[in-house]
């Protein structure tokens, strides 16, 4: 967070113009459905590119657990917000 916001400061330091979302999800995401969740910024007229990352980046999400070096198999995410360990892979 603070190189992101060093370089914000840079660029306005330096007279460029910058445009920033900060999108915070966590209550959103604990126990609304991501088809649901969609809905609401195109019910308010927000669609295009914005609109279009947020659904790329919820989309083809899949988690699994691993309890003392044995994991599950791997299961779609449809809502909520991972929580704990995070490793991801392309």
């Amino acid at each position: 967070m603070l190189t992101f916001v060093d370089k914000i400061a840079s660029w306005i330091d330096h007279g460029e113009t910058v445009d920033v979302a900060f999108l915070d999800f966590a209550k959103a995401f604990d126990k609304v459905s991501h088809q649901r969740l969609l809905l609401k910024p195109a019910n308010h007229g927000n669609s295009g590119k914005v609109l279009e990352w947020i659904r790329s980046w919820l989309a083809n999400r899949t988690q699994r657990v691993c309890i003392n070096g044995l994991f599950s198999t791997w299961c779609l995410v449809l809502s909520g917000v991972p929580r704990g360990s995070l490793f991801l892979t392309s």
